[in-house]
């Protein structure tokens, strides 16, 4: 491994996120503003991707074909691939919501709701702060069916508008470290990026990302989250030979955040969410499935992942 390489990133990509989110907390720039969102999609966010431009480009003078910055027609089957890794994912968090917390198990899974009167109310909360509700008349959609439409809007969403700005991330996590750190195999490599990835939204974290009601906790819960989805990124980007696939999974995961507010009643942030217990046992779950049925994957991780 080298160490220098991956110190020379890490150092750049903390330093260069880290810095942004130090000038909005300063300049006291809510993390929920246009202002807030825009600066951390157009600079916080594009931090890993910057300091493996740096690096590779101008300090070791190297190109990015080995990062994922490719695309073969040959594997374009496992991009099709992606999409069904959304849907799996989405539906295995959900399902362990209606588990847990519809059963009434851990009344902090919330419940699942699919009424006219719990989507309009949490439209109305999760908008307030923005919006003039009261001036504004809510369509009359089937709850159920608007559910569909918004996956169908997470596939198309995080497969077009959400692509560049995920570039910015997976570039670095995919892309550089991925690679730079195989000699660890497919476990001790994504446990590793897991850890500083998760640590890399620290900032974020405590100005109410992900986690508002909680920020410190939230920072233990989005090290277990990236943790625990770090594999299925990784395994993407290796079948598809590209760092597409991860940027189109994580864009969709982005866009479809906000079903999870909407029809989950009662929630509770740190279980009832993709980035929350849910997510976390259902990233393990599709993981550990997609691993059974690959079950050379693992083994030939060194030798042929990047052939």
């Amino acid at each position: 491994m080298d160490w220098k390489k991956i110190n020379l990133y890490l150092l750049l990509t903390f330093g260069f996120s880290w810095t942004v989110a130090l000038i909005m907390w300063l300049c006291h720039i809510r993390l929920d503003s246009l202002l807030g969102t825009a600066l951390v999609a157009a600079l916080f966010m594009p931090g890993p991707a910057v300091s493996t431009f740096i690096v590779q480009k101008f300090i070791y003078k190297e190109g990015f074909k080995n990062y994922g910055w490719s695309f073969e027609r040959k594997a374009i089957r496992w991009i099709l691939f992606t999409p069904l890794a959304f849907l799996g994912l989405t539906g295995l968090t959900f399902a362990i919501v209606i588990l847990f917390g519809n059963t009434h198990w851990i009344p902090e899974f919330g419940e699942l709701d699919f009424s006219q009167q719990n989507l309009f109310l949490n439209l109305r909360e999760m908008a307030s702060s923005k919006l003039n509700m009261d001036t504004i008349e809510l369509p009359d959609i089937p709850p159920r069916l608007l559910f569909l439409v918004m996956l169908v809007q997470g596939i198309i969403g995080g497969s077009t508008i959400s692509l560049p700005f995920m570039f910015g991330e997976e570039l670095g996590w995919r892309g550089l470290m991925l690679k730079e750190t195989s000699s660890l195999g497919f476990l001790g490599s994504n446990v590793f990026i897991g850890l500083v990835w998760g640590i890399w939204h620290l900032p974020v974290i405590l100005m109410g990302h992900n986690y508002p009601h909680h920020p410190y906790f939230g920072i233990i819960m989005m090290c277990l989250f990236t943790l625990s989805i770090a594999p299925l990124f990784a395994y993407i980007r290796i079948k598809t030979k590209s760092i597409l696939g991860p940027c189109m999974l994580h864009g969709m995961l982005n866009a479809s955040g906000a079903m999870y507010v909407l029809y989950i009643a009662n929630g509770n942030e740190l279980y009832s969410s993709v980035a929350g217990w849910a997510g976390i046992m259902a990233c393990a779950m599709l993981t550990i499935g997609i691993l059974l049925l690959d079950k050379t994957f693992v083994s030939g991780y060194r030798n042929s992942a990047w052939e």
